[in-house]
C-alpha cells in the first residue's frame, strides 16, 4: 500500500474548498455575482469530489497494516462531512439566488464549515505522509 491511494481523495476536494472560499471571499469583497456564483459551484463540485470517492473510491478495501485503515476511515469520514457541506452549498446558493434575507448567515456558517473541512482534510494528508514513512523504515529494515 502506498500513498498514492490516499492523494487524489484527499488533495482533490481540498484544493475545490480552498478555491470556493477564495472566490466566495473575492466576490463579497469585489461585490461581484459572477465570482460569488463560481465560488458556490466551486464548493459544490468539491463535495460531489468527495461524494464520488466515498463511494466508488474503494476506499474502506484498502490497507489493514500501520494504520491504513485509520486514514482510510478518516478520508471516509472527512468525504461524508463534505457531501453534507455540499447540502448547506446548494441550500446557500438557492437562498442567494432567491435574494433572501438570511442567505449572510447561512452563507457565513457554510463557509465556516468548509473551512474546516479544509483543516481536517489537511490533517488526513498528513496522517498518510507518516503513515508512507514508517511504512518505508519498516521495508528497509526488514530487507537489513
Amino acid at each position: 500500500m502506498i500513498n498514492a491511494q490516499f492523494y487524489l481523495p484527499t488533495v482533490l476536494p481540498q484544493w475545490g474548498i480552498f478555491a470556493g472560499v477564495v472566490l466566495l471571499t473575492v466576490g463579497y469583497v469585489d461585490k461581484r455575482d459572477l465570482w460569488t456564483l463560481l465560488g458556490w459551484i466551486t464548493l459544490l463540485i468539491a463535495s460531489l469530489t468527495s461524494l464520488y470517492f466515498n463511494l466508488f473510491g474503494d476506499l474502506t478495501a484498502l490497507g489493514v497494516s500501520n494504520g491504513q485503515e485509520v486514514a482510510a476511515s478518516l478520508i471516509t469520514s472527512t468525504g461524508w462531512q463534505a457531501s453534507v457541506g455540499g447540502v448547506l452549498a446548494i441550500a446557500s446558493l438557492l437562498l442567494y439566488y432567491y435574494k433572501s434575507k438570511r442567505y449572510s448567515i447561512l452563507a457565513i456558517l457554510t463557509i465556516l464549515y468548509f473551512i474546516l473541512i479544509f483543516f481536517l482534510y489537511t490533517q488526513v494528508s498528513a496522517l498518510s505522509g507518516k503513515i508512507d514513512k514508517t511504512e518505508k523504515k519498516t521495508v528497509t529494515n526488514r530487507n537489513k
